[in-house]
């Protein structure tokens, strides 16, 4: 007997919400690497800020000093009463203005016009630097907050389209119910039948996902060196774990904090960015990968997996995956990379 219309419909509309999950999953992923990158780019400048802070204490002795010895200079030509330079001298409304004259200059002696120079020197250094640095550290804020902000919206859009689905899952059980009985009324022997298939259908797809889980928790064995070899064999420990945003213990992983996890404990030390992670090997092509490489996807990179040989990886594959092993896919791949060498 033919599906009635309306539970065909609810069902088509379901399937096209579980499309479009996957999509936005695939967004989230994508919008988490990028807060990733971005908070990484933020702590390496805020380093960067702490790293200059001494060159700028430097500099900011250096003007004193200088300022200190032409102040000096200026007290004496005023003293001994030098008149051209000590016209110029009331001419100026402050001492950050005499430096920046020009036209009195000559009329200094060759040590006096040193010590200007070094003055301007010292300032203006001091100045560019600082706002170099303030400009630095308020850009990859705005980034990092920018990125953040795009992940809370693709997040909102993905809990939206859940909502959707699992309301849409509810009318079609309710149609399939209300189905169910009239189908029931009509021939009891016929609804006797239905849930005998339902139930040997069950027992099927129990039997195939028990099939599926076992295949790929199944240990894979590839020539690799021992230490590539050690990677490997511990990504394969933690499969079965739940994918968690911005995760990096075997409480939940991320693609980029599920590779960070690995090689910590052979004892490499990653970012938690995939982005940056390719940076941190040498570029390998696809037909010269081997077992322990790090596999990248999509461009600009979002996604990093562990090769495991024959055509394989095992990654943190997104929400409701978690930790898995998958052939390598050629639509998204995008490049690949050797740490341990």
């Amino acid at each position: 007997m033919a599906e009635p219309a309306a539970i065909t419909q609810a069902k088509q509309e379901a399937a096209a919400l579980r499309s479009l999950i996957d999509d936005v999953e695939d967004q989230l992923d994508a919008a988490i690497e990028e807060y990733n990158y971005a908070a990484a780019m933020l702590a390496q400048t805020a380093a960067d800020a702490e790293a200059t802070q001494a060159l700028l204490s430097q500099a900011e002795a250096d003007l004193q000093r200088v300022s200190a010895q032409l102040s000096e200079r200026l007290v004496e030509i005023y003293k001994y009463g030098q008149l051209g330079v000590l016209d110029a001298l009331l001419g100026c409304g402050s001492f950050s203005e005499l430096v920046d004259r020009v036209d009195w200059v000559e009329r200094l002696s060759g040590q006096d016009a040193q010590l200007l120079a070094e003055v301007r020197t010292y300032r203006d250094a001091k100045i560019a630097r600082s706002v170099e640095l303030a400009q630095q550290i308020e850009a990859q804020t705005t980034y990092a907050a920018e990125a953040e902000s795009a992940r809370v919206k693709v997040q909102e859009r993905l809990v939206a389209n859940e909502k959707a689905l699992t309301g849409k899952e509810a009318q079609i059980a309710q149609l399939v119910k209300e189905e169910a009985e009239r189908q029931a009324r009509l021939a009891a022997a016929a609804k006797k039948a239905a849930e005998e298939a339902a139930r040997k259908a069950q027992l099927a797809a129990r039997a195939k996902a028990k099939a599926r889980a076992a295949a790929q928790s199944a240990p894979v064995s590839v020539p690799a060196s021992a230490s590539t070899s050690d990677v490997v064999s511990i990504a394969l420990k933690y499969l079965g774990c739940k994918y968690m945003w911005a995760g990096s213990s075997p409480d939940g992983f991320d693609c980029s904090g599920f590779a960070m996890f690995v090689y910590k404990q052979v004892g490499v030390s990653l970012p938690h960015s995939s982005r940056m992670q390719y940076g941190c090997g040498v570029p390998v092509a696809r037909d010269r990968l081997q077992p322990g490489d790090l596999l990248f996807f999509y461009n600009p990179i979002h996604h990093v997996a562990i090769y495991i040989g024959d055509g394989k990886m095992v990654h943190a594959a997104g929400r409701g995956k978690g930790v898995r092993v998958d052939e390598v896919p050629t639509r998204s791949y995008n490049c690949a990379c050797r740490i341990i060498r």
